[in-house]
């Protein structure tokens, strides 16, 4: 038992630093994350208040990543085990809900479901607080008991799980547990996190087994420098600039132009289904096979099956246009430098950013003779604003979404080559025209 929780606790320490790490890398990445949940949570119940909890998204994000990489070299180090065991527990135990509602809303779960799964929860804190006690047995047995009964349910039955796994009716498709550094299957960051549940309970029944690596003060000071280290790490990569790895495929050096198009296309065919009159039981056919179909089929359907899912495209969903054309293709493929200031909110921007640098910055280069633009997420109308500012360089619009992705900034400024990203920079980054003229454009 010894070696065992020594083994684990390195195990599950380094996980949580890195799983931390590479979110801190992005914290606004893990916000988005965390609004694409409250959203999701909100059109299941209680949109108030999960709405609320959007608007600290962020805060939530920076507090759960800093939180992951402490508890991880707390554990390593030894400092407060109990404590340190019990925060990793209760947290791995919050991700596997997390990814659980990820993974299994594709089942189309229902009440009894969350009823169990609640239940279930519960045993298993209850089975941790009193495994050293007189009855500890008795209680694990019985949540053991009760999780047979949970799993002979869903797999054996239609009564918690009601249909068929269909990944679009999964409420969420990406966890966002490794940022983009690792993207995983929602299926496989469920029973990972199921795994470290398992391990994470034997450290806490083993608790006694973990001895510190120094004296309580010296643990305590480490702990305590790594959590300032921690939270200033992550502030540097979303509150004072840009992330220090881009993990994302509008990185600098990308060919925006050339990931848009898929690297082998899908490949479809159209089904056709029918219901027999007598047994009731549905079929499919083929195009092919209509001509053999009986009197006693009715038609019910008819759906678009993927018979090869090919390999999409890394960038999906990104356009520019303007109010009756889509610019993207002939804005992507200028053969000069052009500039493109990101603001996926429109209303939530930084003006005092835009007045300071961004249009004092156009004038100069649009004198110059390159393209200068500004896109935004369309969530108002930007035509006011222009005026206000004063700005000569038209406004187009595209989705939010690809909008985050592209600059971890509200506004960012990326520089574009032939469809290639040149540079990019953080609102309170943004060079002068003298800056970019010796390091590009006289070049």
């Amino acid at each position: 038992m010894k070696y065992l929780v020594q083994i684990i606790r390195v195990l599950v320490g380094c996980l949580f630093i890195f799983s931390g790490v590479v979110k801190a890398i992005d914290p606004l990445g893990t916000s988005y994350k965390m609004h694409d949940y409250f959203s999701a949570f909100a059109a299941t119940g209680w949109p108030a208040f999960w709405h609320m909890m959007d608007t600290f998204s962020i805060s939530i994000s920076v507090i759960m990543i800093v939180l992951e990489m402490i508890a991880g070299f707390a554990l390593l180090i030894g400092w407060s085990n109990r404590f340190t065991v019990w925060l990793l527990f209760l947290m791995t135990l919050f991700f596997t809900v997390l990814t659980g509602f990820t993974y299994l809303s594709g089942f189309c779960p229902n009440a009894l479901f969350a009823f169990f799964s609640v239940a279930l929860v519960t045993l298993i804190i209850v089975t941790a607080c009193k495994w050293h006690t007189t009855h500890g047995k008795k209680i694990a047995a019985f949540t053991a008991l009760v999780l047979l009964v949970y799993v002979g349910l869903i797999a054996g039955t239609d009564n918690l799980l009601t249909c068929a796994f269909d990944k679009t009716k999964m409420k969420v498709t990406d966890c966002g547990c490794f940022g983009d550094f690792i993207k995983l299957q929602p299926y496989q960051t469920f029973w990972k996190d199921i795994v470290l549940d398992v391990l994470i309970f034997i450290l806490v029944i083993g608790v006694a087994q973990i001895q510190p690596l120094f004296k309580n003060r010296t643990t305590t000071l480490l702990t305590v420098c790594f959590a300032v280290i921690s939270l200033l790490f992550s502030f540097s990569n979303y509150l004072w600039g840009l992330p220090i790895v881009d993990f994302r495929p509008y990185k600098i050096g990308n060919n925006i132009r050339e990931l848009r198009v898929a690297q082998k296309p899908a490949i479809t065919d159209f089904v056709f289904i029918y219901k027999n009159t007598k047994t009731q039981q549905e079929k499919e056919f083929k195009m092919d096979e209509l001509g053999n179909i009986t009197d006693e089929y009715e038609f019910v359907d008819r759906k678009e099956k993927i018979l090869d899912p090919g390999i999409p495209a890394k960038i999906d969903g990104f356009f520019i246009s303007d109010t009756d054309n889509d610019l993207t293709d002939s804005l992507l493929s200028d053969p000069d430098y052009s500039f493109m200031v990101v603001a996926y909110h429109l209303s939530e921007t930084d003006l005092e950013v835009f007045k300071r640098s961004i249009v004092p910055l156009s004038n100069k280069v649009q004198q110059a003779g390159f393209a200068f633009y500004c896109v935004y997420g369309a969530d108002m109308n930007a035509d006011p604003l222009r005026h206000e500012l004063q700005a000569a360089f038209p406004f187009y619009t595209s989705d939010e979404t690809p909008l985050k992705t592209i600059v971890r900034s509200n506004p960012g400024l990326v520089l574009l080559k032939n469809g290639v990203v040149v540079n990019m920079w953080h609102k309170y980054d943004i060079p002068s025209f003298e800056t970019l003229q010796t390091n590009y454009l006289s070049k």
